[in-house]
């Protein structure tokens, strides 16, 4: 028999072990099960540290059994007398806390042994590692598939036993967690099997946010011990994803080799402390959770997306690619190096195409959900062309099928100026197209074009969950300022945006000098006009979108940080897009305003505008519908350029406030 089907054997009892060690732990709720627990474990440590000693002191077979039994002893003995002393003094009371942190302690560490035992017996050269370099022996040990295997097996075995104590969510993130340490891609040495176990745990994990997302939205609701534990896995999981980049880079396990014993002490510590079923709080008035869960879902999301980025184009390749500036020299230039460096890197993750596709499908498949709800034709046809244009405008097209996009209006220039590259005389007519062309549209049809169609963040924001978050706009002081309008938003706005279009005409002229070379102000080689697109669109657009709990939904718009949408929103201004009731009298005795509560943008002066004209018009106003399916009348649509030419053409009657139940959107 070959010894190391022998090894897998003893590897998948050991599991079994654990997982009922595990499980003994967590329904301890006598002595006898304490003693057990502290038993079982005892035991395999003192055989696993055995077979170490063995080899490290090259000692006989009996003398590494009698070792054995000695550690054993040593560490039974103590829980003994304590069971002992607990029986005489007819103790009923147990307490657990002890219990569980020796119950993950000892499960990690036999682990660990194991893979250290397994690693010697199977590899030659281990042992001398071991000697040399003990640190990274042992995280070599955590990395390779004898410490990753048995601990995802004891994972999903030990779930799979308490699924029915367990609730769905909590046994869903627990056969999660397990999927993903089994597809670790340092646990087999093999490039196909790291691409594969890359590309399918960041599957698997999109899966479960997208699952995560779908249940907050459902439910509104978690227990604190839910709310914790899903923050300290996504904390777990930055850590895991930014570990496995510096593996791909440099083949440095230490980082990834940590993540995953962290990983392990939030399943154990979640599994034997948490009961998962204490007090409720409500995660849509809980803005420090909320930004917390926001922020954590962002980060592990950036390294998962960097993962992906250094899987297909090589870890070292795709650094080189960003053009980062060397740190050294005197103190300010380490600080602006540093500063460049943060702003480049985040930007290129952030904005590079396997980040865009795992958002896509993550943030898509909300939107997906929410156009089975959509009661509206026209708002469920809008969302499809928005998620198609993301798919086309913002990944496929610039990404893989134009090598040169820059030369294209409203492709390679998606955000305005600056997005496709410098100010240079050959590139200023696809740039000016692209306002041409981006102007039009948004006086025929409205800013929605924009900022409810071709631009990417619609997609984010739109989704079941992100849509939900509009009733963070009315509870802070800030995100009411900001979404209602009022004095200190208007004195935001107007600062912001004369902050933001000063920063671009500055840096538009010194880039369209740069590029006739009379000046040369470069940011270490980077065109002025493109760092400041990366800045603004790679970096804080995100910190925008992730303190939405803070700032409102659409901070976007309603902070005018974004000159593109603003220039759209000022062209629609003087264009046919309005919103337009049926019937006036109908919003004059509508005693819910549900409109205008259902405006994520925060548009709260819809009811008495059309109770007044009949219609709302606004530069805020982006089309996004909410307020159409949340009218419990069906009693508003929205006006363009086609409603304009059905009425010229004699196909459509002008809409008044008549009520007339004759107007339909097409």
């Amino acid at each position: 028999m070959n010894p190391i089907y022998l090894l897998w054997l003893i590897t998948g009892l050991m599991a079994v072990a654990m997982a009922y060690a595990i499980n003994l732990s967590r329904r301890a709720d006598n002595i006898m099960n304490k003693f057990f627990v502290y038993l079982i474990l005892g035991m395999m440590n003192s055989m696993l540290i055995a077979p170490v000693f063995y080899f490290i002191f090259i000692l006989s077979l009996l003398k590494t059994i009698e070792f054995s039994v000695i550690i054993m002893m040593l560490e039974v003995l103590p829980f003994l007398f304590k069971f002992l002393s607990d029986l005489m003094q007819n103790s009923g009371s147990v307490k657990k806390s002890f219990l569980f942190y020796y119950t993950i302690f000892f499960v990690i560490f036999d682990e660990l042994i194991m893979s250290i035992d397994f690693n010697l017996i199977t590899a030659n050269s281990y042992l001398h590692f071991l000697f040399l370099q003990p640190l990274n022996a042992v995280f070599q040990a955590v990395s390779t598939y004898w410490f990753v295997f048995p601990m995802a097996f004891e994972m999903l075995i030990t779930s799979l036993i308490l699924k029915n104590s367990l609730k769905k969510l909590v046994f869903i993130i627990f056969a999660m967690q397990s999927l993903v340490m089994l597809l670790m891609p340092t646990a087999i040495n093999n490039s196909l099997y790291a691409r594969v176990a890359v590309y399918l745990s960041g599957a698997i994990m999109t899966g479960f946010f997208i699952y995560i997302f779908e249940y907050l939205y459902r439910k509104q609701s978690l227990h604190k011990t839910e709310g914790k534990y899903i923050l300290q896995l996504l904390g777990a999981y930055t850590l895991m994803m930014a570990g496995v980049f510096i593996w791909q880079y440099s083949k440095n396990v230490y980082l990834i080799s940590a993540s995953m014993i962290i990983d392990m002490i939030v399943y154990l510590n979640g599994l034997l402390r948490y009961n998962f079923d204490d007090k409720q709080f409500f995660w849509i008035t809980a803005r420090r959770w909320s930004v917390l869960y926001m922020t954590m879902v962002f980060t592990s999301e950036f390294f998962m997306g960097l993962t992906f980025d250094a899987q297909y184009y090589g870890a070292g390749t795709y650094l080189i690619s960003m053009g980062l500036a060397s740190i050294g020299g005197s103190i300010i230039n380490i600080i602006s190096a540093s500063l460049y460096d943060f702003i480049v890197f985040f930007a290129d993750v952030a904005l590079s195409p396997w980040f865009l596709i795992m958002m896509g499908i993550e943030m898509g498949s909300l939107v997906v959900f929410k156009i089975r709800t959509t009661k509206q034709i026209e708002n469920k046809i809008r969302l499809i062309l928005m998620l198609l244009a993301y798919a086309l405008y913002t990944v496929i097209v610039p990404s893989f099928l134009i090598p040169n996009n820059s030369m294209i209006p409203f492709i390679g220039w998606t955000m305005g100026i600056g997005s496709g590259g410098p100010v240079a005389p050959l590139l200023i007519i696809p740039m000016v197209l692209t306002y041409v062309i981006s102007g039009i549209l948004s006086l025929l049809f409205g800013s929605r074009q924009l900022c409810s169609v071709f631009c990417s963040a619609p997609v984010m924001y739109q989704g079941t969950f992100y849509d939900s978050m509009k009733k963070f706009n009315r509870q802070t002081k800030t995100s009411r300022a900001i979404t209602l309008n009022n004095k200190s938003g208007q004195r935001l706005y107007k600062t912001v945006s004369l902050i933001v279009y000063a920063s671009i005409g500055i840096t538009a002229v010194l880039s369209f000098l740069d590029s006739i070379h009379i000046t040369s102000f470069y940011f270490y080689g980077t065109d002025p006009e493109y760092m400041l697109y990366l800045f603004y669109f790679g970096v804080v657009w995100y910190i925008v979108f992730i303190t939405m709990p803070l700032l409102g939904s659409y901070a976007c718009i309603n902070t005018g940080y974004c000159h593109w949408g603003n220039f759209n929103r000022f062209v629609s201004r003087f264009g046919f897009f309005k919103l337009k009731v049926r019937d006036s009298d109908t919003c004059l005795t509508c005693k819910t305003r549900d409109c205008a509560t259902a405006c994520p943008v925060g548009n709260s002066a819809m009811p008495g505008s059309f109770i007044k004209t009949g219609a709302y018009k606004d530069s805020r106003c982006v089309g996004i519908g909410d307020c159409i399916e949340a009218c419990p009348h069906d009693n508003i649509f929205v006006y363009d350029v086609r409603n304009y030419l059905r009425e010229r053409l004699g196909g459509e009657k002008k809409k008044d406030t008549s009520g007339s139940k004759k107007d339909k959107l097409i």
